[in-house]
């Protein structure tokens, strides 16, 4: 832009797919512009900003051979704005100082119009509060527009300070700094354009209702280089501090502390040896720290008559429950590696322990509920022309004809009182996940006639766990309209045909980079070769140390011996203790498993193979990237990955379910214009 006036970068983007060429009505478009400026000013202030953004969205019309009146709009708009600045005084207290902000917005409108065809009328509960309400009535066949209000609008700021100084030929590089994060949505939530179309268990939740989630961090860094001889020995000591803030929050202690330490002893130009260690502590996610209000309703009375319904719920709010006792989950990391030189071969090898304390899990708790049905007294009949009348707290019905006054109400009589129990859940820490292995990288010579460099990465990595927790499940079993009376509390399995509640893996992966300059042309080819070497995984099923699962015979019920890991039976576990409709904890005994009461609550595994060791056979992918300047303002960017198309299809013997481990093939094109 002229002398001192600073560089203007731009770029324009525009894209636009459809979901099937075939039938065209699902289709994606987005304009995509950015732009950036970049100055200093009395040769110690560097000045950056820049404002990027896009319009689109997906749009779904009717198709015409469906004709069935169903479409769908989704907004992608975004707007993002930063700015950046570093100051440098050149002061004795003070080498540099950075300022960053931004702001972000994103208004991802989403309209749908659906067409339920129900065959017949059906209640919709929108109660908000806990008690007893009169449902409302959809009809058979209807129109519903539904909407999903999201405007997510962020904002962040950072400070930081740099000192550099050196006495006596040490030198020290110390940073201190604050930064701060906002993330909210100003959007109205989910909606209907008409209220009276919308579905059982819709409740109105405006996101402006959700409160700001800001956290506020500090952290103090430094990093000392100490010369020993023709040795050197580099040091690094840092902490970071994080608040977390969340209005109306039950977790009012979120602060979380993780240090870190690191040297690095540079023994020659060909050798260095270097180590760290540190501790990560991760707070829950927003859902658990505020979470989303929930709701239960449960059938009371139900009568149609003269066309018409009234149907009558007991609704009860819960959500995720308050756990005093969470901790934060952790992680402690430690390594040690050594860079060396062969020739012109550079080669890095790290080896690594991780052990995460404290991992979050969701946890089932069963209470014990109790509510009532009703129905008409004895001797009475149903009025022609029905009117009720409802008490929301006692759950009281009265009945009365519209057109008979003079019966007055008549109240309606309890036909069941139902116990059961309610299933709530809530944060929880598991067991601890220890993870090891072996990173390595080596960057070969260039290949001078071609202009090539290679580079071979990968990394060998070994995970166990073996969660010690429980688990509460309830059978969905019904003798009449009572459900089962027991809640078993079993290993923590997480599923009810999982027999297993721990998990070892073994991944060896590899990759090969091959890069290619050739300046006569300006034009840089990247080719990368990714390839999964090893990949094995075995469930486990331990508690106190010792193998709980056993294997079943074929009527999936007798206990058949043998080794559950040969992988060839079904297998089962029996509850370790069981809660009653009081709410009282029992230990699960030999009694209980001898008791046909006590059958059902044995769980056994999907298939016959849960426990078997997986060996996947190796997969691959490649991707490439080709990079072409077009004067001194201009490049064109191409790239595709997976291009090969491979995409091998590998199913698990323990979990049955297959999968595609590697990507899609997509391509793409980009164009940077530099002013």
């Amino acid at each position: 832009m002229g002398d001192r006036k600073g560089v203007l970068n731009t770029n324009i983007e525009y894209t636009r797919a459809t979901k099937d060429p075939v039938s065209p009505y699902t289709s994606y478009s987005r304009t995509g512009l950015s732009l950036n400026y970049h100055n200093t000013f009395n040769d110690n202030v560097r000045f950056d900003f820049g404002v990027s953004g896009n319009i689109g969205g997906q749009n779904t019309e009717d198709d015409p051979d469906a004709q069935n009146g169903e479409w769908q709009k989704v907004k992608d708009n975004a707007l993002r704005i930063n700015t950046a600045i570093n100051w440098q005084p050149n002061r004795k207290g003070i080498t540099s100082i950075d300022f960053k902000a931004s702001i972000n917005y994103e208004n991802n409108l989403d309209r749908q119009c659906k067409h339920p065809i129900l065959g017949t009328t059906t209640p919709a509960v929108h109660a908000t509060t806990e008690g007893y309400s009169i449902a409302d009535i959809l009809p058979s066949d209807y129109f519903a527009v539904r909407n999903i209000d999201s405007r997510e609008l962020d904002y962040a700021a950072n400070l930081k300070a740099t000192w550099l100084h050196s006495w006596g030929g040490v030198h020290s590089h110390t940073k201190l700094g604050i930064d701060w994060r906002a993330e909210g949505n100003v959007g109205d939530g989910a909606y209907y354009d008409d209220p009276a179309t919308a579905p059982h268990g819709y409740r109105p939740r405006p996101y402006t209702d959700i409160p700001y989630m800001h956290n506020l961090a500090g952290y103090l860094e430094e990093m000392l280089t100490l010369p020993l001889g023709n040795t050197s020995l580099q040091l690094m000591a840092g902490v970071r501090v994080e608040k977390t803030f969340i209005k109306n929050s039950d977790y009012k202690n979120t602060t979380n502390y993780s240090p870190r330490f690191n040297l690095k002893y540079r023994i020659s130009d060909w050798l260095t040896l270097r180590g760290g260690w540190g501790i990560t502590e991760k707070l829950p996610s927003f859902n658990i720290l505020y979470p989303d209000p929930k709701y239960r309703d449960y059938a009371v009375y139900d009568v149609k008559y003269g066309g018409q319904m009234t149907s009558i719920y007991y609704t009860q709010p819960f959500g995720i429950l308050y756990n005093p006792d969470l901790r934060w989950q952790r992680n402690r990391n430690a390594e040690v590696g050594v860079d060396f030189r062969i020739g012109q071969t550079r080669v890095s090898l790290v080896g690594y322990f991780n052990r995460t304390t404290h991992p979050y899990e969701l946890q089932s708790t069963y209470t014990p509920f109790t509510y009532r049905t009703l129905t008409l007294p004895d001797g009475l009949p149903l009025p022609t022309s029905p009117v009720f009348k409802l008490d929301s707290q006692t759950g009281d019905l009265f009945v009365r004809d519209e057109n008979q006054w003079g019966d007055g109400w008549h109240q309606m009589a309890t036909k069941q009182t139902v116990r059961t129990f309610t299933e709530n859940t809530m944060q929880a820490n598991g067991s601890p996940i220890d993870r090891m292995g072996l990173e390595f990288v080596v960057e070969f010579p260039r290949i001078q006639p071609i202009r090539t460099d290679l580079r071979l990465d990968g990394a060998y990595g070994y995970t166990k766990y073996v969660n010690e927790g429980e688990w509460e499940y309830m059978q969905t079993i019904y003798t009449g309209d009572e459900s089962f009376r027991y809640v078993g509390i079993y290993p923590d399995t997480g599923g009810a045909t999982r027999t297993y509640n721990g998990l070892k893996t073994q991944r060896l992966d590899a990759n090969l980079t091959a890069t290619t300059h050739i300046p006569s042309i300006r034009m840089i080819i990247t080719l990368r070769l990714e390839a999964m070497l090893l990949h094995r995984e075995q469930n486990l099923s331990e508690r106190d140390g010792k193998t709980y699962a056993f294997n079943v015979g074929e009527d999936g019920s007798t206990p058949a011996g043998g080794n559950i890991y040969d992988g060839n039976s079904y297998t089962a576990i029996w509850p370790v203790a069981y809660l009653d409709l009081d709410g009282v904890r029992h230990p699960f005994t030999d009694v209980e498993r001898n008791d046909p009461a006590f059958a059902s609550m044995m769980l056994r595994s999907g298939n016959a193979y849960q426990y078997r060791l997986t060996d996947y056979s190796p997969y691959f992918s490649a991707n490439l990237s080709v990079t072409k300047e077009v004067g001194d303002h201009v490049s064109i960017s191409f790239y595709a990955n997976n291009f090969t198309n491979s995409r091998k299809y590998v199913r698990p013997y323990a979990g049955g379910v297959g999968n595609i481990y590697t990507p899609k093939f997509y391509y793409g094109l980009t164009v940077r214009i530099k002013f």
